[in-house]
């Protein structure tokens, strides 16, 4: 199983592992501050044995989870580049330049490979605000991987065989509105919010491209800090031989909070 569909099918387990590590942990702060010392007494010789290796069970335990956590954050997160995370002047200039050059870079890049775009279907919304403008930086660098890792494997196909179709039209790229909380869900009363936890950006695009490289686009989504995570993936196969596939997906990149704090 390639590693972008193992994320698509498996997506719900791993951040509920990764959660669940998270809350584990505080559970144990929690239990450690209440209870800093096993129990002693003259006649619980039994008992102070059974809680210490029940405690050094927890310790293993709670060792072996904050691993497993730090495994699922290197596979799931989407760490921000400096390119998009640091600037100096002003934070809307710096949204306005990166967006503005990312589009150049696109349509340069569909030019160099005699494939179709158009700057209107390349579309994300203007912000304000130091919060929304570090969302829609993030959401921006998540575009910039996928038009990098698409005519990658463009490059990649053609490689291979140089008469490959290759990508020949990038229909639309848009980032999803960052105004709106990533998973939509307000938390219940006593509950936990994911959004608390995770920073998501998504963006949907729709392309056409032989069945090469729609595989090898899909197969560079895993790399560690830098995931794309597959939420929607659909491929229409091409109504005559020869022609290209198309292509429908909804693709995130995933930050973990507590890491940015």
């Amino acid at each position: 199983m390639d590693a972008g569909a193992f994320i698509q099918e498996n997506k719900q387990w791993l951040i509920g592992c990764a959660i669940g590590g998270i809350v584990w942990m505080i559970g144990s702060s929690v239990i450690g501050s209440l209870y800093p010392n096993t129990i002693k007494s003259p006649k619980s010789g039994l008992t102070e044995a059974y809680d210490r290796n029940a405690l050094d069970t927890a310790r293993t335990t709670n060792e072996q989870l904050n691993e497993e956590l730090k495994r699922l954050k290197t596979e799931l997160a989407f760490v921000v580049a400096k390119k998009y995370g640091e600037w100096a002047g002003p934070a809307d200039q710096h949204l306005f330049v990166s967006g503005r050059n990312l589009k150049q870079a696109i349509v340069d890049a569909a030019s160099d490979r005699d494939c179709l775009v158009e700057d209107k279907n390349l579309v994300w919304e203007p912000v304000t605000g130091i919060d929304l403008i570090k969302k829609a930086l993030f959401g921006l660098d998540v575009v910039d991987q996928i038009q990098q890792r698409l005519f990658a494997a463009h490059d990649k196909t053609k490689q291979h065989d140089e008469d490959a179709m290759g990508l020949v039209v990038v229909d639309s790229i848009k980032l999803e509105s960052v105004r709106m909380n990533s998973r939509g869900r307000g938390r219940r009363r006593g509950g936990l919010n994911i959004g608390d936890l995770l920073n998501e950006q998504r963006v949907t695009m729709q392309f056409q491209a032989d069945e090469p490289t729609v595989a090898a686009f899909l197969e560079s989504f895993r790399l560690a800090n830098r995931t794309l995570v597959v939420d929607k993936w659909m491929v229409a196969k091409p109504p005559r031989p020869g022609e290209p596939c198309t292509v429908k997906a909804t693709l995130s990149g995933i930050s973990f909070v507590s890491e940015e704090e």
